[in-house]
């Protein structure tokens, strides 16, 4: 499997991940009938991972990390357009979850809408039910892989099929905080995804405390080079309207609270997948 990066036209393929990520997880669960407790619908582990699945995306992050760190040492794209910072950002609709286990298909929508409005489709974004169907949701939740598999289904609808999501972890890199912020800053500069991450969100002040995992859209990066001060927009589906909107978090660090520290966390914890972008 390899990417192929055509520098005329900032474009990335991917060998044979519409076989490896566009087949629907089949999940299945004892719990499926009641409902999910500890968070808005983001797994812990992801059952449908194998050691041969773990190791093709392992190699198809590599690839991608590598081709998104080359863009961005590109003289065109080490230009900043903002006086002494950076600022990456993309449109992204944020939407709701339609119940208490959607977080899943609610990012992958407001993912969704990125795409429509870049390729300008008359093509009308699929309902939550239907990305749920895609993904694998069950009330115990989506996973990660799920998810980047859903979102790659609509490669054709929403012109993009050059531009391939990966579902990652973030734990298994000599750098996470390096990586996370170039996975991150390279997506939305190059405009080719909005990735989706998954959160333990008692590591951002806008939770409160409160502790859930749980999907969000990441939508803007932004550096300020005199402050020092490093930010992430994210657009968060929740039901609840205390926690639902467009908001602006620190990255922080692997001791301090931020937008790193919260998907750090969350893939530490368990086997599914802390990315997908």
């Amino acid at each position: 499997m390899s990417f192929h990066y055509n520098k005329s036209t900032k474009l990335l393929t991917i060998g044979a991940l519409s076989i490896l990520l566009l087949t629907t997880p089949t999940l299945a669960f004892a719990n499926e009938s009641e409902p999910n407790d500890v968070g808005t619908g983001a797994m812990l582990n992801d059952p449908t991972l194998t050691k041969s699945l773990e190791a093709e995306l392992e190699e198809l992050a590599k690839e991608k990390d590598q081709w998104l760190e080359e863009t961005l040492m590109e003289e065109d794209f080490r230009i900043n357009n903002v006086a002494d910072g950076e600022y990456y950002s993309i449109h992204v609709t944020n939407y709701k979850q339609e119940n208490g286990y959607y977080c899943g298909p609610a990012a992958a929508r407001q993912s969704l809408s990125f795409h429509k409005s870049k390729s300008g489709s008359s093509t009308g974004l699929p309902g939550q039910s239907t990305l749920a169907s895609k993904i694998g949701t069950t009330k115990s939740g989506s996973t990660t892989t799920g998810i980047a598999s859903a979102l790659n289904s609509y490669k054709g609808t929403f012109s993009f099929s050059s531009n391939t999501y990966v579902a990652a972890d973030i734990t298994n890199v000599s750098s996470p905080r390096t990586t996370f912020e170039n996975r991150m800053k390279g997506v939305l500069k190059n405009k080719t995804n909005a990735p989706i991450v998954l959160l333990e969100t008692r590591y951002l002040d806008r939770y409160d405390g409160k502790s859930i995992r749980h999907y969000n859209t990441i939508s803007a990066y932004s550096y300020d080079y005199t402050t020092g001060k490093k930010r992430m927009r994210a657009a968060d589906p929740h039901y609840d309207a205390k926690y639902r909107g467009t908001h602006w978090d620190p990255i922080g660090s692997t001791s301090s609270k931020g937008i790193f520290r919260a998907v750090y966390e969350a893939d530490k914890a368990g086997s599914n997948k802390a990315m997908a972008y």
